[in-house]
């Protein structure tokens, strides 16, 4: 069976490209960083719009942007019939909405840099998902030499694992992650390394791996 690569990959190209344009007039860095991942994660583009950072239509170009990265981590060199990959991509929608996050106060450390602390509770969602997947994938008994037919059947052992994982996932107890919001050529944006902690505290990625 091939190795594929990891279901969550990091959102920061994505967050990024959520700037908030020009510097002028008030800005609120907490609600900026509770706007983005409200959209990034809870596909809820209320805040987006109302802290300026974008349309709506542009919020939804961003959402969906974010899922169909991890639908091409998925499904990349696979043959994968479109009705599976609309299954796997509500999963994938159900496993972010999940996730469980607390956007602090936002400090300012001097005119071009706010720090804004976010509380995340890891969802320990990958580790018992492969380890249903390996179980269904061990008692697998269909053609192995049909790769079209192994393909589907991948995909599809794979989204029943988290769709039974989902309901009973449990939460690692609340870290803070310091979120540095930074202006860059005129415009503010979160930092891409602590987005990269943020998201490494709210998933176990590490576990997000096809090999046992």
């Amino acid at each position: 069976m091939r190795k594929m690569k990891k279901v969550m990959v990091l959102l920061a190209a994505m967050l990024v490209a959520a700037m908030l344009g020009g510097c002028g007039g008030s800005f609120d860095a907490s609600q900026y960083v509770k706007a983005l991942l409200d959209n990034s994660y809870k596909n809820d583009s209320e805040a987006f719009v109302k802290e300026k950072v974008g349309t709506k239509e542009e919020a939804e170009k961003l959402y969906t942007e974010g899922i169909d990265t991890e639908m091409a981590s998925i499904t990349t060199g696979m043959s994968v019939p479109e009705d599976l990959e609309a299954e796997f991509r509500t999963v994938l929608e159900d496993v972010y909405k999940n996730v469980k996050y607390t956007v602090g106060d936002a400090n300012k450390k001097d005119s071009k840099t706010y720090e804004v602390e976010v509380k995340c509770e890891k969802m320990n969602i990958f580790g018992p998902t492969m380890e249903s997947f390996y179980a269904a994938a061990e008692a697998y008994d269909g053609d192995t030499e049909d790769e079209a037919a192994l393909n589907e059947a991948i995909v599809t052992m794979l989204a029943d694992a988290f769709k039974e994982t989902l309901p009973n996932v449990t939460y690692e107890d609340a870290e803070t992650v310091t979120v540095r919001v930074e202006l860059v050529n005129n415009v503010w944006t979160p930092n891409e390394d602590d987005i990269v902690k943020l998201q490494e505290s709210l998933f176990d990625t590490d576990a997000a791996s096809m090999t046992p």
